[in-house]
């Protein structure tokens, strides 16, 4: 990846420094850099570190000034984050922390980004002060921010990522010592509202849940719950999750955390299928599971099935749920894409939604992960100003944001040869008018697939085919 040569002179000194960094690295290859002493070895990977803090003080700067002129708008992103991550290729919880940690620096910390320009800051050890600052900023004002700061300065010396963080969080607490006073109240004009109902607000401002995909096929859960919610959650889990021995009298060899975990399993399980929630795209929520029928008939050979929110599921999973629910049958030809799915109305209908979520998954939108749930089925042809039809193979799925593109910003959808649809920007964006697709699910798309199997190469004696 080239950072490009522009027209600033700082573009100029970091394409030079870059060129002798990649000269170093050139230079210090796995059969030369044991050449290096224990000092210098040292020192290297020290410079190294020093090397990461300035270019993260620039990337900071700079991705602020970004954020400030909008360039993600310019070039139809929904935020900086998105547009930052599409860029250069980033995750997006990495693209986010990088946004909030630049917001955050640049308004509140800029003596921390001298401190990381000039080497006396890691950039892990800035990232954690950001984060401290982020959390103060809420119940601080603006001398005490700025005290706060001088102190995790001051004490990151000999401190770790870690070890700021517990300041950060000790710093915290004695500003907001009994929470931050709640809204003014009707009943309560003069806030003298006692400590418990303080507790409470500050518990509902840092009320908080969140689902990470590991990769592995684990996701953590990781939130901070009011009193009532894990009140709710312990009532509902504890009764499924005690030890439950075998037929033949063994106990339960699952730990008190799988017990819970599979508790939580079976709480949702039946609340999809006999709570009370409201429907989407006309069907009641239900887990969505796209799979080939050489999956489903449990051949080996085949890829993994995927649920609409991206997780991989194998084959005896698949098997397992298949014994419970309503199945939808897709057939779709070999890119992929479904066919023959109803009538011409003027909403999907709800075996159209679930073929427009078997093709494109998600958003179509270039960079967005929004799932099929935060999206809606746009008609290609637009229903009212082309008469156009509400099917499979006109429509598309888009989220709020991309769907205001092509409606409010001149973008535009198309069907590509391959049957799956692709965004054009308008001319204003890109003069080509280039198509784009989403990179992202596509590649969960191609995990569904089982590639070809290379030809087996002619005997060597055999005259070639052109």
């Amino acid at each position: 990846m080239s950072a490009g040569v522009g027209t600033h002179p700082a573009l100029a000194l970091v394409a030079s420094v870059v060129e002798d960094v990649r000269k170093v690295a050139a230079m210090l290859t796995a059969d030369e850099v044991w050449t290096l002493t224990d000092a210098d070895l040292e020192l290297m990977i020290r410079a190294q570190s020093q090397l990461d803090s300035a270019v993260a003080a620039v990337g900071v700067r700079a991705v602020r000034e970004a954020d400030v002129r909008g360039l993600s708008l310019a070039d139809g992103k929904i935020s900086t984050a998105v547009w930052l991550g599409q860029k250069l290729n980033l995750h997006p919880a990495e693209a986010r922390a990088r946004v909030k940690d630049a917001d955050i620096l640049s308004r509140k910390g800029t003596a921390t980004v001298q401190a990381l320009a000039d080497g006396k800051l890691n950039k892990d050890q800035a990232r954690a002060v950001a984060r401290s600052l982020r959390k103060i900023e809420p119940v601080g004002s603006a001398s005490e921010l700025a005290k706060a700061e001088t102190f995790l300065l001051a004490k990151a010396h000999d401190a770790d990522p870690s070890g700021i963080l517990r300041l950060g969080k000790h710093i915290e607490e004695v500003i907001d010592e009994d929470g931050k006073p709640p809204a003014p109240d009707p009943d309560d004009p003069d806030g003298n509202a006692p400590a418990e109902s303080k507790r409470a607000a500050r518990a509902q401002r840092k009320r908080s849940l969140t689902l990470t995909d590991l990769g592995n096929g684990l996701h953590r859960i990781r939130g901070e719950l009011t009193d009532e919610v894990a009140a709710l959650v312990k009532t509902a889990l504890d009764p499924l999750a005690a030890p439950r021995p075998a037929v033949n009298g063994q106990r339960d060899e699952r730990s008190a955390p799988q017990r819970r975990h599979d508790a939580l399993g079976d709480v949702f399980r039946q609340f999809l299928r006999f709570g009370d929630l409201p429907p989407s795209h006309g069907v009641r929520p239900h887990l969505h599971v796209t799979a080939s029928v050489e999956t489903m008939a449990g051949d080996t050979g085949h890829p993994f099935a995927r649920t609409a929110t991206g997780e991989d599921l194998d084959i005896a999973t698949v098997q397992r749920i298949a014994c419970d629910a309503g199945i939808t049958p897709i057939v779709a030809n070999t890119l992929g894409v479904p066919l023959a799915m109803g009538r011409e109305v003027r909403t999907a209908t709800p075996a159209q939604w679930s073929a427009l979520v078997a093709r494109d998954i998600g958003c179509i939108g270039e960079g967005c992960t929004r799932p099929a749930a935060w999206c809606e089925a746009h008609h290609i042809e637009w229903w009212d100003r082309d008469e156009g039809p509400t099917d499979v193979d006109k429509m598309a799925l888009v989220c709020s944001h991309e769907h205001y593109l092509i409606h409010h910003q001149g973008w535009g959808v198309r069907m590509a040869a391959d049957g799956h649809p692709e965004m054009i920007p308008p001319k204003w964006v890109d003069k080509e008018q280039r198509p784009r697709r989403n990179a992202h699910w596509q590649l969960v798309r191609d995990g569904l697939k089982v590639p070809p199997e290379d030809p087996d190469p002619p005997p060597p004696n055999s005259p070639r085919r052109e």
